[in-house]
């Protein structure tokens, strides 16, 4: 039988799995999309990759958890962890959109915003759709 504090940092450690899992997904989009538009992004460019996908990242980070997008009840299953994705990169789209316009000093054109929506919503979706089907089997052992 698990105690309270087992669950704990069952739930911590979850949260962390997929907050670590958010971030290298958003740093992977932000290298896929230097690369598209012929900047540096392979390993000699981390730093630049990394402050190309801060706004965002920051943006998720503090939007997905008042979405649930880490709450084990909100995330249980591939349908709920998508739900949630989708709402939580919803509003953190909006806010990194917020944070890049101040470190770039402008805000870009509108198909960024859609294009950046929709790529990293399917590679955030990608990835903790497979987080969730993974605990889903993990369960049923």
């Amino acid at each position: 039988m698990a105690t309270k504090s087992t669950n704990v940092r069952a739930t911590g450690g979850r949260t962390a799995a997929l907050a670590a899992g958010d971030v290298l997904v958003l740093l992977v989009f932000a290298a896929i999309g230097r690369r598209s538009h012929g900047e540096a992004a392979g390993l000699a460019a981390v730093g630049e990759v990394a402050l190309t996908a801060l706004p965002f990242i920051a943006g998720w980070l503090a939007v997905a958890p008042l979405t649930g997008a880490f709450s084990p009840a909100r995330t249980a299953g591939v349908g709920a962890m998508l739900k949630t994705t989708l709402l939580g990169w919803a509003g953190g789209l909006l806010v990194g959109a917020v944070l890049r316009a101040v470190m770039v000093g402008r805000f870009s054109p509108l198909s960024f915003y859609v294009v950046t929506f929709l790529a990293a919503l399917m590679l955030l979706g990608g990835w903790r759709a497979a987080f969730a089907m993974v605990e889903e089997r993990r369960a049923t052992r």
